[in-house]
């Protein structure tokens, strides 16, 4: 849905009954992309660009250029934004004040993902491997708080662009190659070095490379290293950034119901797609050779013709026959 598609005019502050439904993505979307640009003297939220996302921003390497986000004439022509925009934009500056505030210790995050399991998927539970599974839970919780200073901004982002932020896929590995492009075999081997103060012998474990044994058999141990392209840290990030992004979304629309004409809805976005969505494959392409051609096409023989049957030979008799007699 565009402004287009709006029934009323913004150009005008009539009260009026009619009242548009729009899911929380959309009416921050109208509002950043089609109301607040009107504004002649923008001091508001727009000009500030909200939390900066990169820290050479925040930094104050860059510099904007006047008039950076809109065109000249666009604020007499269309006049001023929309009263349901600048409530908006109130509670969109109250979410970024109350995320700075949480940032410095003086107040309490605004934004819960406890139910949006970004690690799930991401390690063993808890009944397989405890250790792990906390350690793994750590890792998240630290990423999750890196994550939750940028969700306004990336709020402005995808309102501005019109999209979603992307939560990433499935962690992505390929077996490590040596130099011929051939997987790389390793086999753990232990060699005694002495015994301990307690007479318990000690051993050296180390990965020796190795080869099958025979063909399409393995030694006992054999492993192959995996080279991790996307690992599952990367995973975890763009999972928080999702759901840090989603949890604004919900809270926006929790907080502006009943204050505006507008009727907002929930977000229509999933709040876990990395649950929701189908499995991916398990077989990768990235296994099978660069020159591999595929599978050899099938040979058929030729069809040979069928026999045909023999005429039987026919006898003429001259005296029977018409022109003979």
């Amino acid at each position: 849905m565009t402004a287009s598609a709006l029934k009323s005019s913004s150009t005008t502050h009539l009260n009026t009954n009619t009242r548009r439904v729009l899911p929380i993505e959309e009416a921050l979307r109208w509002c950043i992309r089609d109301e607040l640009p009107k504004r002649r003297h923008d001091d508001g939220f727009l000009s500030s660009g909200g939390d900066p996302v990169h820290p050479m921003w925040a930094g104050g390497l860059f510099t904007k250029v006047d008039n950076w986000n809109r065109e000249p004439g666009m604020p007499l022509a269309l006049g001023d934004p929309d009263p349901d925009a600048l409530l908006i934009e109130d509670e969109l500056m109250q979410l970024s004040r109350e995320i700075r505030h949480a940032e410095d210790g003086t107040g309490k995050h605004p934004l819960d993902l406890t139910g949006y399991e970004i690690g799930y998927g991401l390690g063993p539970s808890v009944r397989v491997d405890p250790i792990i599974a906390k350690v793994r839970g750590d890792v998240v919780d630290r990423i999750i708080v890196l994550v939750r200073r940028e969700a306004v901004a990336w709020l402005l982002t995808c309102a501005k662009k019109g999209g979603r932020p992307d939560h990433g896929g499935p962690a992505q590995c390929e077996g490590m190659r040596g130099t011929r492009g051939q997987v790389t075999l390793w086999h753990s081997v232990s060699t005694p070095a002495g015994t301990g103060p307690d007479g318990e012998p000690w051993f050296i474990t180390y990965d020796q490379k190795t080869t099958p044994a025979s063909g399409g058999r393995y030694r006992k141990g054999t492993f192959c290293k995996l080279h991790w392209f996307r690992d599952i840290d990367s995973v975890a990030e763009d999972r928080a950034r999702y759901a840090v992004w989603h949890a604004a979304l919900v809270l926006l629309a929790l907080r502006l119901k009943g204050k505006t004409t507008l009727v907002i809805g929930p977000p229509a976005a999933p709040a876990t797609p990395w649950i929701s969505d189908p499995t991916p494959p398990t077989v990768l392409q990235s296994l099978l050779p660069a020159n591999d051609p595929g599978p050899a096409p099938l040979r058929m023989a030729p069809l040979r013709p069928l026999p045909r049957p023999v005429s039987p030979v026919r006898k003429i008799d001259p005296a029977t026959y018409p022109i003979a007699a």
